[in-house]
């Protein structure tokens, strides 16, 4: 019988501050709804994915590994032991992590918030991708729908020929707690926007990533 296919998924942001853990950990969890196999790599020295991990009791599904040291020999492992989907999580600043990352994925996504310093920052992310071939999308975090500024960011990376999907996050106090809580956003908000923003981006990422 053909081995299934795993779906390597690289979030990446040489800024900090712009959500690459909290929606790594969200994806992880919308994508343990529908997978038994959900593989985590953390790749940040700070190990702010680990921790979140260990506040949600260690599972089995979705799973973190870290103090991976090469990250395509830990997925070629990740693919023999039949794992469906790995995200991984990267750290600000150095490309140390984040290039090999990159060369491992089948799809990138690039969190930013809707600020010139943010978009500015973006530019060495693109070009790694673009370098090896890999395909890539921008997502709009800690945004509100309304604000003129998260829109003209949107449009202004859409006019420069990028990908960027049309489900903004928003900066919900839900996303926050999550992470002390070693949840998802959707696990504990009670109104239910949170689960709705993940859904659209967990969908987004699935049709990129597959092509």
């Amino acid at each position: 019988m053909a081995k299934r296919r795993m779906n390597v998924i690289v979030l990446a942001a040489t800024k900090g501050g712009v959500g690459k853990t909290t929606l790594t950990s969200a994806l992880a969890v919308r994508a343990a709804d529908e997978s038994k196999r959900v593989a985590l790599i953390d790749l940040d020295p700070q190990e702010s994915l680990a921790s979140w991990w260990d506040r949600r009791g260690q599972p089995a599904n979705p799973k973190v590994f870290e103090n991976v040291e090469a990250t395509s020999e830990a997925i070629e492992l990740l693919i023999s032991k039949g794992w469906e989907w790995v995200i991984v999580d990267t750290p600000p600043g150095s490309l140390k992590f984040t290039e090999p990352a990159i060369v491992a994925a089948d799809f990138v996504l690039i969190p930013t918030r809707a600020s010139a310093l943010d978009v500015e920052a973006v530019d060495v992310v693109v070009e790694l991708c673009q370098l090896h071939k890999k395909p890539f999308a921008f997502i709009i975090n800690h945004a509100n729908p309304a604000w003129k500024l998260t829109k003209s960011t949107a449009a202004y990376l859409r006019r420069n020929g990028h990908t960027v999907i049309d489900q903004f996050i928003s900066y919900r106090m839900a996303y926050i707690a999550a992470m002390t809580a070693g949840k998802s956003a959707p696990e504990i908000e009670k109104d239910g926007q949170a689960r709705k923003e993940i859904d659209a981006l967990w969908t987004a990422v699935k049709k990129l990533t597959k092509g």
